[in-house]
């Protein structure tokens, strides 16, 4: 049975060459999926390719078997949301108001948010621990911080798939940890499907149910982090001479790299 989401036969391309080919991927309900590759191999394209945002050379992007690209953006809006990098935020918005930005599809033309709307706003950020600096200015807010103001917005949305592009970057190990560990938690709560880019591999083996390892602008593998973190398909991918034992704590993957 296919996932909530799916990307059957994707091909993403700028000018004349392809970025990403034949992508095929499903996303079910309550698991996280990671997307990891090298720099440049179409992470973050790919995360853009199935938000619908980025027109497709071939293939589609489904939800529920409908064609995000067919939809109008507010339609789009409220069956995915995405969580970039925390850049370029507002720095005058205050918390509550960036996070009621998620409303936003649900509302008229010139419509203001209603009582309810405040009310879903304000448990999205009791959820990710941001309501007490609800007035806060953005600019104010550390890097973590931010990332779960973004979270937490995305959650306001209300939208079965969340995607969520490179959001540990420029974090340190703690806000890390606790970033990835409110995404498990959302997910197994409220059932999200999470289509995850990231570099660190062993964040991936941790926090991830499956893993997707891009390669030349396509799928290479995809499985649980136990079949796809293994020293033989990623120095093949990555060019390097890498190591995998199993971690003495968690019992995953953990990976080295060097001899």
């Amino acid at each position: 049975m296919k996932g909530v989401l799916s990307l059957e036969e994707v091909e993403v391309g700028y000018q004349r060459s392809f970025t990403l080919h034949d992508v095929n991927l499903d996303v079910a309900p309550g698991e996280v999926l990671a997307v990891v590759g090298p720099n440049g191999v179409g992470k973050s394209t790919l995360i853009k390719a199935a938000s619908g945002t980025l027109p497709l050379r071939h293939g589609s992007v489904k939800i529920d078997g409908v064609d995000l690209h067919r939809l109008r953006p507010d339609d789009r809006a409220r069956r995915i949301s995405v969580v970039a990098q925390a850049l370029n935020l507002p720095p005058a918005f205050n918390v509550l108001d960036l996070v009621l930005m998620g409303r936003t599809p649900y509302l008229g033309w010139l419509e203001r948010e209603s009582h309810r709307d405040l009310e879903i706003a304000w448990e999205a950020m009791e959820r990710t621990e941001t309501d007490t600096m609800a007035q806060r200015p953005i600019g104010e807010l550390s890097g973590g911080e931010q990332q779960r103001v973004l979270i937490a917005r995305a959650l306001a949305q209300a939208t079965p798939v969340m995607l969520m592009d490179e959001p540990t970057a420029h974090l340190d190990l703690r806000h890390q940890d606790l970033l990835l560990k409110l995404v498990r938690k959302l997910v197994e709560e409220d059932h999200l499907a999470v289509l995850i880019a990231l570099h660190d591999l062993n964040l991936v083996s941790k926090f991830a149910d499956r893993v997707a390892l891009l390669s030349a602008g396509t799928v290479h593998l995809v499985g649980r982090p136990v079949d796809v973190l293994t020293p033989q398909e990623l120095a093949g991918v990555y060019g390097i001479e890498i190591h995998v034992m199993t971690h003495p704590i968690h019992g995953k993957p953990l990976v080295l790299t060097g001899e």
